[in-house]
């Protein structure tokens, strides 16, 4: 599987993130274009695509912080889920650095999440338990709840504070 870097919405693979980051996630869990943009524009933000052969798997965004890397989204195209490529994807991200790798998912309520909170386990992920909430990227949403997950370990209170002033200061504010 080849990675990518898509750096720009020049960039040739960006029609294809672009049209899988759509229909990955809800609305008020979007970048606007120019949002994008701007977080284009952020050293420490990051677009990797997956691609085998001609075929875009998938894509992992994240940001790039001293202490931690943060996946804000990670999605594999939805014609080729439970063929391996997540788990592939997600395990080279974590081997590739030392750091915390945090991401959120929706609370569990469902078979869809239950499967996703599975998922997440199986690759080394730790459920937290602090009360999060994430804003909206989009005016006229509300903040929604989400579960932070950590890999390798699960983090402290402290390490979760500094997570949310960053989620609100820097990623938010780059959008």
């Amino acid at each position: 599987m080849n990675y990518i870097d898509i750096d720009s919405s020049q960039h040739e693979l960006y029609d294809s993130w672009r049209k899988l980051y759509t229909v990955s996630f809800p609305i008020f869990e979007q970048r606007t274009q120019e949002q994008q943009e701007k977080a284009f524009s952020c050293a420490d933000y990051h677009l990797v695509g997956y691609s085998e052969g001609d075929m875009f798997v998938g894509f992992i965004s994240y940001w790039e912080f001293s202490s931690y890397r943060y996946i804000e989204h990670f999605a594999v195209h939805q014609g080729l889920r439970g063929r391996g490529y997540g788990s592939e994807i997600l395990n080279a991200f974590l081997r590739s650095t030392s750091k915390i790798v945090l991401l959120e998912i929706d609370p569990v309520v469902d078979s869809v999440s239950r499967a996703r909170l599975r998922f997440y386990r199986k690759c080394g992920f730790h459920e937290n338990p602090f009360a999060h909430t994430h804003p909206p990227y989009r005016e006229g949403y509300p903040p929604h709840s989400l579960v932070v997950l950590t890999s390798p370990r699960s983090i402290t209170e402290n390490e979760y504070r500094i997570f949310s002033t960053d989620l609100t200061e820097v990623v938010m504010q780059q959008g």
